[in-house]
């Protein structure tokens, strides 16, 4: 020391810094103090579900099938649904079941399942709808129990492996009852219990025996499933249409969903086929750039024409024209072929040549084809989020996003990366009532025509337990679920989805007109959703506006009495 004072006069100060030791200051003249808005009394709900209000339940008694709303959100719309599709989709999750009969050996409960289910929804019916999850195949359970508590808590429902799941916009239809983008930001609260003592009686198989990493997902947003479409499926067993005897011709094993017809005999409503090639549509609205000389058909070279409107009859609206889907399937330039024509099998124009059609080498055979597969990755990136409690009391988000760079071809899963972070250990605690927000808020205020135009945003994504922050992340990027890339008639239901108590299963438990698809199983959103909360769910209530802390401390505060806390 003594040497340091002689030969260093300036000596040097060490102080501990206050900056990040507190948790909150009383007053400082740098933060703006958020105080109670009372938001959490009503103003901007936009849905609530609470297990103790028989209002939810359909029949008015504890039915654990369907759950509805008791609050509609002040934006929603509804002129009227009528989807005659809803077959195609809903079948895979359980919106639309069936029953398969031992006796139905050609399978049409199926194929009526399939062709002939229409989704009704009257008009100005605006409450959230979630149904409870189940599968087709059998191969999975999904308990879901309503507890009749006389305490002072009310009844609740016991998760064992089974969720709700819903959707909230469908695209086509003027049907909406969530917001898909918020002005502000969002808040998610849950009252739930995490236990597994509660699901010791269940033995059968559930999501997370195959999928263990899924466990603890309570809540998931966007599409519930890829593309069903992705690919040309034409059956399981190569065209034989009966489960009892194969019919002259066949090959292969006959399935036990073996059907008439196939997936790629089916045409939707609007006249285009249900099975791949995709299409295209492209609307023309500038009157000017219509050349097309007026046709009498439909299709022209090649491009369809909506009936009784053709170019150039230009009525003042867009003209929407459809055209299939097509790649690069030869990348040769036909300038350049320069091989004469050989008019024998020995003419030598080129090693190996045996032409003896007068074709032309190097036998030029055009540019492009239609697709026949599509990237099954491309509508779920970004289009898929959760949130999950650990085993070990962990709670955090879970994201598709893509890699920096694609994998070099179609229908892959190599390109999609998983981003997900969490708090530290035991912020949840085991059998105990728990109150959970998940709020995000944009750094910037989006007014509703912004909304409609603008890009995502970036803001904080937070999450607190019983009105504590336990985790936070700064610049996370604006959650905006989006409609998939394909004509709307396949696709009722499976975007803009939510669900409470699990995630989603993906196309595990889908369906087509000849059982199930292999290539659709083990997809990215089965792979990484495919799981449920283990415990029970009291309340769920989804707020359109952005709640500050003290919002959420005082939504805590006044409920938690009712759970003993």
């Amino acid at each position: 020391m003594t040497n340091l004072i002689n030969y260093n006069p300036n000596t040097l100060e060490f102080r501990l810094g206050r900056k990040d030791y507190w948790d909150f200051y009383l007053a400082n003249p740098n933060i703006i103090f958020d105080p109670y808005t009372g938001v959490t009394n009503g103003i901007c709900t936009a849905a609530h579900f609470d297990f103790n209000n028989s209002l939810i339940y359909g029949s008015g008694s504890t039915s654990a099938n369907t759950i509805y709303s008791t609050v509609t959100w002040n934006g929603a719309s509804n002129d009227g649904v009528t989807a005659t599709t809803i077959g195609y989709t809903g079948i895979d999750n359980g919106l639309i079941t069936f029953v398969k009969n031992s006796g139905d050996t050609s399978n049409l409960a199926l194929l009526s399942a399939l062709t002939a289910s229409t989704l009704v929804i009257p008009s100005g019916e605006t409450r959230l709808t979630l149904t409870r999850v189940t599968g087709m195949t059998d191969n999975y359970t999904y308990p879901i129990s309503i507890v009749n508590d006389s305490t002072i808590l009310g009844d609740y429902a016991n998760m064992c492996g089974g969720f709700y799941q819903g959707y909230y916009k469908l695209d086509g239809y003027n049907y909406q009852v969530l917001p898909n983008r918020y002005n502000k930001g969002w808040v998610a609260d849950f009252w739930l219990r995490k236990s597994d003592s509660i699901c010791s009686g269940v033995t059968s198989t559930i999501l997370n025996d195959t999928y263990p990493d899924n466990k603890g997902i309570f809540f998931y947003l966007g599409t519930r499933a890829e593309n069903k479409f992705w690919n040309l499926f034409d059956g399981v067993d190569s065209g034989c249409t009966s489960q009892c005897t194969v019919p002259s011709g066949c090959t292969g094993t006959v399935t036990t969903f073996c059907t008439v017809p196939k997936e790629t005999d089916i045409i939707m409503p609007n006249g285009l086929p249900l099975s791949l090639p995709e299409i295209e549509f492209i609307d023309i609205d500038n009157k000017f750039l219509i050349y097309h000389h007026a046709k009498a058909t439909t299709t022209h070279y090649g491009v369809s024409y909506p009936a009784g409107v053709h170019a150039p009859d230009f009525t003042g609206s867009s003209i929407t024209v459809t055209a299939a889907t097509q790649v690069v399937t030869n990348n040769q330039n036909p300038f350049l072929v320069y091989c004469r024509g050989c008019r024998s099998s020995s003419c030598g124009c080129f090693t190996g040549s045996t032409d003896s059609t007068c074709q032309t080498a190097p036998e030029f055979s055009g540019f492009t084809s239609d697709v026949t597969r599509l990237d099954n990755t491309e509508d779920i990136t970004d289009n898929a989020i959760g949130f999950r409690i650990t085993d070990d009391g962990r709670v955090g988000y879970r994201m598709l996003s893509l890699s920096g760079t694609c994998s070099g071809g179609t229908a892959s899963t190599s390109n999609v990366i998983v981003k997900e972070k969490y708090s530290e250990q035991f912020q949840v605690p085991n059998d105990t009532w728990t109150n959970i927000s998940i709020r995000f808020f944009a750094y910037n205020y989006y007014t509703d025509k912004e909304l409609a135009c603008k890009d995502g945003r970036l803001g904080r994504l937070a999450i607190y337990v019983n009105g504590k922050l336990k985790l936070y992340l700064d610049d996370f990027k604006e959650f905006i679920p989006r409609r998939l890339k394909t004509d709307n008639l396949r696709q009722v239901a499976v975007p803009y989805n939510i669900s409470v108590g699990g995630g989603s299963l993906g196309l595990l438990e889908s369906m087509t007109f000849d059982g199930q698809d292999p290539e659709d199983l083990a997809l990215n959103i089965e792979r990484n959703f495919a799981g449920s909360f283990i415990g029970s769910i009291s309340q769920f209530r989804m707020y359109g506006c952005d709640l500050n802390w003290g919002d959420i401390g005082n939504n805590f505060a006044q409920q938690k009495l009712r759970y003993g806390l």
